[in-house]
């Protein structure tokens, strides 16, 4: 069943990196995820600027010209990822804090404070994602779990 979602993009003009940050199911949604993501990162942009694309996108101008916010409307197949996500127990925790060395700096999602948790399900929108990182102690995400 094929679906309408808004997907928001990081993107660099400078370096023209474009980095996909989640899909929504409306652009309210997808704006509040890109709030939480600065939350996270204690960043605020009262003055960012929201300009609409000849192709119907909403660009989010949030510092200067070069670093924006790019929300598209696209069609996808099946459903959105889940939001709903199940805490690993204690002994998984501490079995992949094993695996991959993590130092007492680094946390996993179930180690975190639940507003961070709250933050990281509206920002990144998607359960499975979330369990892939490795995050500070204030939920910012560090690296990929799998990555050295």
């Amino acid at each position: 069943m094929e679906q309408q979602v808004y997907t928001t993009y990081w993107q660099n003009r400078l370096s023209n990196v474009k980095k996909e940050h989640g899909s929504y199911e409306n652009e309210e949604e997808a704006i509040k995820g890109i709030k939480a993501w600065w939350e996270l990162h204690k960043e605020a942009y009262p003055h960012a600027e929201y300009k609409r694309t000849n192709s119907g996108a909403l660009e989010i101008i949030y510092n200067d010209d070069d670093h924006f916010y790019r929300i598209e409307k696209r069609s996808i197949e099946g459903k959105l990822p889940s939001r709903k996500y199940k805490l690993r127990k204690p002994g998984e925790v501490e079995a992949l804090r094993s695996k991959h060395s993590l130092h007492e700096e680094a946390y996993l999602f179930e180690e975190l404070a639940e507003p961070y948790q709250d933050r990281l399900v509206q920002a990144m929108a998607d359960s499975k994602k979330l369990k892939n990182y490795v995050y500070d102690s204030e939920g910012r995400p560090i690296r990929k779990l799998n990555e050295k």
